[in-house]
């Protein structure tokens, strides 16, 4: 069945090995999976052989008649566009199923305007010319036969040749019965054609919308995928940016903790240094007691020096012991900041 029959049955069969050709090479050229090569190489070796056996110009042993030969190009068009999603080789092998895909929709389009009625065309009696009869032999008017009688028998031998020449209804008849059946048997094969052909339109447009739908699904899942990439870079990103973190942390945990600990030491250093102080303090108010005059002075200027050391050492070790603190506080601060950041990244 044809929508348009502007395609002669010569170019078709061209179109035919041409394509058988294609579907045989391209895919041993492309080098892609044994399905998907086995797909085109297949379906072109059952286009060579099938367009070998039709009748038509270029077929090599026409026992297939061309009607036949239709329903054969719809089915190759179906089978190598949903080939590739029945197969599940579209993602694995795009380039073959780009070129099923387009050499099917051709075959389908190449059959949609194939004139696929022919053949010899039978004789019509009546186009035939009549054959030329001889002159009538005069003889006397032969009467009229009357209403109703049987039909006149083909005169024997030695009968008026113009009698002779008239055709026989009885072959008339039976030329008539086979026409007709002629006629309906290629009513039934049109009918079965364009049910065929529908068919495999239908099987086209769902194979296109099953195909579209999977591809739909497929952008989705790789956009979902993105978004997942995305997050887990941004997740690594936040993570190493939290272990920097911590590790700050925890380096100035331990120069705090130091710097108490200098404190500390400093601390109990001045406190020392003001206790010495405080004892010379002593002794040298003492000996002021005990010596001469001029003993006594200078006794009393070391003792008054020794009271301002003590004082100077007593103030270093408070200041000291306020650093102590501070450096303390901080060290637990970023103890706790370093254990949450630890926390966080594990």
């Amino acid at each position: 069945m044809s929508l348009i029959r502007r395609l002669p049955a010569g170019l078709h069969a061209v179109a035919d090995y041409t394509v058988a050709a294609l579907l045989i090479l391209v895919p041993l050229v492309m080098k892609g999976s044994t399905t998907a090569v086995a797909v085109g190489v297949v379906i072109g070796a059952v286009v060579a052989v099938l367009s070998a056996l039709t009748r038509y110009p270029l077929g090599l042993i026409k026992v297939v008649p061309f009607t036949v030969h239709s329903a054969g190009d719809y089915l190759v068009a179906v089978l190598l566009v949903t080939s590739p999603f029945s197969l599940r080789f579209q993602h694995t092998e795009p380039h073959l199923t780009v070129f099923y895909l387009a050499v099917g929709l051709v075959v389908l389009a190449v059959s949609l305007i194939t004139d696929y009625q022919y053949g010899p065309q039978p004789v019509d009696p009546a186009a035939q010319p009549a054959p030329a009869r001889p002159a009538p032999v005069e003889s006397a008017p032969a009467e009229p036969a009357p209403v109703g009688s049987a039909p006149v028998e083909p005169a024997p031998a030695g009968q008026d040749p113009a009698v002779a020449g008239r055709p026989n209804p009885v072959s008339q008849g039976s030329l008539a019965r086979e026409l007709a059946t002629a006629y309906e048997a290629a009513t039934q094969q049109a009918v079965a054609q364009q049910a065929a052909a529908q068919q495999a339109a239908a099987n086209l447009v769902a194979a296109q919308k099953g195909a579209a739908e999977q591809m739909a699904a497929q952008q989705a899942a790789a956009k979902q995928v993105a978004k997942y990439q995305a997050a887990a870079e941004r997740a690594a990103a936040d993570q190493t940016a939290a272990e920097q973190a911590a590790q700050v942390a925890a380096e100035r945990a331990a120069a705090y903790q130091a710097a108490a600990r200098y404190a500390a030491e400093q601390h109990a250093a001045h406190q020392t240094a003001a206790q010495e102080a405080a004892a010379d303090h002593a002794a040298h108010l003492a000996a002021a007691l005990q010596g001469t005059s001029d003993e006594a002075a200078a006794h009393r200027a070391a003792a008054e020096l020794a009271a301002a050391q003590q004082a100077e050492h007593q103030a270093a070790a408070e200041q000291a012991w306020a650093a102590h603190i501070a450096a303390e506080q901080a060290w637990a601060e970023q103890a706790a900041v370093a254990a949450a950041q630890a926390t966080a990244t594990s």
